[in-house]
This record gives C-alpha cells, sequence and structure tokens, in this order.
C-alpha cells in the first residue's frame, strides 16, 4: 500500500503509519516520500513501512534542510536505528551510504 501517494499524506501525523521496527543497523533500501524542516520521510517497500531521517542523520556537513536533501521520489538506502520511542516512527540514517541510486525522473 502506498499512503503517501494519497492526498494530505503526512508521516509525522498521529494515525499515519503503523509503528515499525528493524535491528540497529539493518540497511534497506527506501524511497524519499516526503521533506520538512526537522528531516525527511522514507517508504520501505519491501516492508511497506515508513521511517524518518533527522536533518544531522542526511549526511553531510554541509545539509540544513530540505534544499539539500535527496528529491522526493529518489530512492536511497538507509540503516535502521533500531527501535523508536512509543508513538515515535522507526529512525534511520543516510549517512556513510549512497545518497541517491535513482531519482524518479531517472525512472522514466
Amino acid at each position: 500500500m502506498t499512503r503517501h501517494l494519497e492526498p494530505g499524506w503526512d508521516l509525522h501525523r498521529a494515525g499515519s503509519a503503523e509503528r515499525f521496527v528493524l535491528p540497529a543497523g539493518e540497511v534497506v533500501d527506501a524511497e524519499v516520500v516526503c521533506h520538512h524542516p526537522f528531516g525527511l520521510g522514507l517508504h520501505l517497500a519491501e516492508y511497506d513501512a515508513y521511517a524518518h531521517v533527522d536533518i544531522p542523520e542526511v549526511g553531510g556537513t554541509l545539509v540544513r534542510g530540505p534544499a539539500d536533501f535527496p528529491a522526493v521520489g529518489s530512492a536511497v538506502r538507509a540503516r535502521s536505528f533500531g527501535p523508536s520511542g512509543e508513538g515515535r516512527p522507526l529512525t534511520m540514517s543516510l549517512r556513510g551510504l549512497p545518497s541517491s541510486l535513482t531519482s524518479s525522473s531517472d525512472a522514466r
């Protein structure tokens, strides 16, 4: 299910995504689905789950906000930090991994 394609969907609104846990250190393929001043959202297609990446974990010292993020629709690799606090989405990192495998425009 690709809930992120529904109008008005927001990963960070309560009830938008079910709690999901991956073991710490696990690396998965993901799609960037949203940008926010505090980070970005990912869809993990293999698990039909969603995760969040805080700005410091997007990678590089020059990342300050959405203008520096991989584009929405980009395929990325992300590493899990393991379980998040109750009511919080899974948190992940892009640091030290390829920043973009393909973008949605490349796939056409």
